[in-house]
């Protein structure tokens, strides 16, 4: 099915609902039933107002106003690709062509020397001296010859009161036939004030640097002031059937489908969602949808299980009462990936420095089917389920990848002066020895866009924030660089050099490169691979004296197995992590009455371990890690430890371990509903959601809850922790809702 038939088709889909929506509110806003196509017409719908507000003021690490470098002078010394060497190292040097041994970066570029003396020397050629250039922006205590300098980064960190704010409208209509037939819709519609309370980056305040962002001219996130609720992907700004989306606003059907019943039967066509799970955080056998994490994370009320989160698709679902005792429910649906924060919006958890280029329409992944079937059966106290899904992952997998970005190192410092001088030379010996054809009119740009890099405003400018951004995000600095070096060719022409495990070489290599180029942008991509999730599960109904704690038990075990998952490679090179994956998880709930006088208040506890990634779906071998810098002196991440010998990536041994705690008290005539929730890992991180409810009219309902974050309660590195992404989030949150 071709785009434009694909977009014909979504608004037509729209215009129906919505016609369905405006015959209904033709009438008076009820529930009575109406007639509408020759079948009963019922609807319900809601609106609300949803906020919250922010009670640490912090911003995303992962944003450009919440990086832990903003402001801060840290000194610069350019690496010197020639240098003694030790031959019996495996990473330490090579012989170039010129006989000289080069690359261990291990020393600095001594004070006095010129450069293009270097690169003269070094490459055979014979380009002019660098002239002294002033200070560019961020630049201060400047050395003569450029090699030194101390930076300040020039993009201010923001206090932000407002995390999130959204107005919300939902109308369900649902027609029924009498030959068993229904169609059943949920329109969706919200908008977000972009303007209103947000500290908005823009890409657009800092384009008189270096000619500023050339990415942000073809994918819209990274142009201008963040994307809060598109989703665009490469080649294809509104990639979904049954959305359409930009900025500040989104228009949806999470549910859109024809209904058919017929005895123990029933077949569901058009898009919909197909919940397998009700676990409070977790998605053990909840693998038929990704999520979509633009709005609000998934830190909404944890009680409600991923129901606006969530994604839905196109396709089929059958289910079958194949007796008392057993269900079979199968599905076949379009693959639609796990859409996650644009950049630079409040919970976006992908530092900004890193372009996500994603490759879901480009792979034709779109045209993808995932499907499954889950077989349950209850035989008194007990149960059991057997599931298969055949999927490609929803989250998929990211590594390095070219910018295609053609883009001079500015010739505003001496390092760039002096490599876009050599450049011409270094682009025909790349040419003749891989059999390109890159042009040499245009400096160091045809090289750097053969490599993983962009030269823009905003990006990576000191060696620190290198090894600060690999252990956030929970890769590895050191082999993360090997990897963007020796798998693009264009690097090594241009001499970086991999390092192996030196620190000390690696942060002078990066920073030769920082200060040559002024600030680097990285570019990965998301692909996404077919795999086979096999579960089983079992559980029992504990009997006990009536009325105590131990009556009524429900307990429940879930366990799914994934052979050759490909996953994110903690270097991110081209080749895939491919493991086997084991997910094993304990829920035991249960609803009891403290009191005559009060409704019972439901209990749960959940425990969950996966054996090879942590709970977002990254490998637990990048975990952990410290950062450097030289005496440890410049500490970017609050409670990380930094020093001359980190441990870099030593991981999580034994498997991810995490537990959640839970209950849910109503009070009298349910006026009131009191809950809490804790997601607890045990690396040491932490999340705790109190809420309350209030219903002061059947049709009105507010509710009020917290969220607290820490990543580092125990553990003495919030870099063991996954909520180490989100651990700034600490909010209160309030949502509005009039139903009708």
């Amino acid at each position: 099915m071709s785009v434009r038939v694909k977009r014909w088709f979504g608004a037509t889909a729209i215009v129906i609902a919505a016609a369905t929506a405006g015959t209904a509110g033709a009438q008076e806003l009820s529930r009575t039933d109406r007639k509408l196509f020759g079948g009963d017409l019922s609807f319900n719908g809601q609106f609300r107002i949803e906020a919250a507000f922010s009670t640490s003021g912090r911003m995303s690490a992962a944003n450009q106003f919440g990086l832990g470098s903003n402001n801060r002078r840290i000194p610069r010394s350019a690496g010197n690709p020639v240098g003694a060497c030790d031959p019996f190292s495996s990473n330490a040097c090579e012989y170039g062509d010129t006989g000289l041994l080069f690359a261990p970066w291990t020393t600095t570029i001594d004070q006095g020397v010129n450069p293009s003396t270097i690169l003269n020397d070094l490459l055979n050629v014979n380009i002019p001296l660098s002239p002294v250039f002033p200070p560019t922006r961020g630049v201060e205590q400047l050395s003569p010859t450029g090699t030194s300098d101390v930076f300040r980064r020039y993009i201010p960190t923001r206090d932000q009161d407002v995390n999130y704010h959204l107005l919300r409208f939902e109308f369900q209509p649902t027609i029924n036939w009498p030959n068993g037939w229904s169609f059943i819709s949920r329109i969706r519609a919200v908008y977000n004030p972009n303007d209103y309370g947000y500290q908005s980056f823009s890409y657009n305040r800092y384009k008189d640097i270096n000619g500023g962002f050339e990415t942000g001219k073809t994918l819209r996130q990274y142009d201008g002031k963040p994307d809060q609720l598109g989703y665009e992907v490469d080649g294809e700004q509104r990639p979904l059937l049954f959305e359409y989306s930009n900025n500040d606003f989104m228009v949806d059907l999470p549910a859109f489908f024809v209904q058919w019943t017929n005895g123990n039967l029933t077949a569901r066509l058009g898009n919909q969602s197909v919940a397998w799970g009700q676990l409070l955080f977790f998605r053990i056998m909840d693998t038929a949808n990704g999520l979509d994490l633009r709005r609000h994370l998934f830190l909404d009320r944890a009680i409600e299980e991923f129901a606006d989160e969530r994604m839905s698709a196109p396709g089929l679902r059958i289910t079958w009462q194949a007796s008392d005792n057993i269900v079979l429910d199968a599905f076949g649906q379009q693959f639609i990936p796990t859409i996650v924060p644009n950049s630079n919006t409040t919970y976006n958890i992908v530092d900004s420095r890193f372009i996500l280029h994603d490759n879901y329409y480009k792979n034709d992944n779109n045209k993808d089917i995932n499907y499954g079937f889950r077989l349950k059966g209850e035989f008194g106290n007990y149960n059991a389920q057997l599931m298969y899904t055949s999927r490609l992952n929803q989250l998929g997998a990211i590594r390095w990848r070219k910018s295609g970005i053609n883009k001079p190192l500015p010739s505003s410092n001496t390092l760039g002066f002096a490599f876009n001088q050599a450049c011409p030379a270094l682009i025909l010996a790349h040419n003749a020895q891989y059999g390109t054809n890159l042009a040499t009119d245009n400096g160091c740009g045809p090289l750097l866009g053969e490599t993983a890099f962009e030269v823009a405003p905003g990006g990576l400018n000191v060696a620190e924030e290198w090894f600060d951004r690999a252990s956030y995000t929970k890769l590895d600095a050191l082999e993360g660089l090997a990897r963007v070096i020796d798998e693009f060719p264009a690097a090594t022409t241009l001499l970086a050099r991999p390092v192996g495990k030196n620190s000390v070489a690696a942060y002078n290599e990066l920073n030769a490169f920082f200060i040559a180029s002024e600030g680097l942008h990285g570019h990965v991509e998301r692909s996404y691979f077919r795999e086979d999730v096999f579960g089983v599960g079992g559980g029992f109904v504990t009997e006990g004296e009536p009325g105590s704690l131990f009556d009524q038990i429900i307990i429940n075990v879930e366990a799914t197995y994934t052979p050759d998952r490909k996953n994110t490679s903690v270097d991110l090179r081209q080749r895939y992590d491919e493991r086997d994956e084991v997910q094993a998880g304990l829920v035991m709930e249960k609803y009891h009455r403290f009191s005559t006088s009060l409704p019972a208040t439901y209990m749960v506890f959940q425990y969950l371990w996966q054996k090879e990634q942590s709970l977002e779906g990254l490998l637990l071998d990048g975990y952990g890690s410290e950062n450097y810098s030289p005496g440890g002196q410049y500490k970017l991440t609050k409670g990380v430890p930094t020093n001359d010998d980190p441990k870099i990536t030593p991981g999580v041994n034994g498997g991810a371990h995490y537990v959640v705690l839970a209950a849910l008290l109503p009070g009298p005539q349910y006026i009131f509903e009191y809950s809490i929730a804790a997601l607890i890992d045990v690396q040491g991180g932490m999340l705790v959601q109190p809420g309350v409810q209030w219903k002061p009219r059947g049709n009105v309902t507010i509710n009020a809850f917290y969220n607290y974050l820490d990543s580092d309660v125990w553990g003495n590195n919030p870099n063991k922790s996954f909520v180490s992404f989100i651990d700034f989030a600490d909010e209160f949150c309030l949502r509005f809702g009039y139903q009708f």
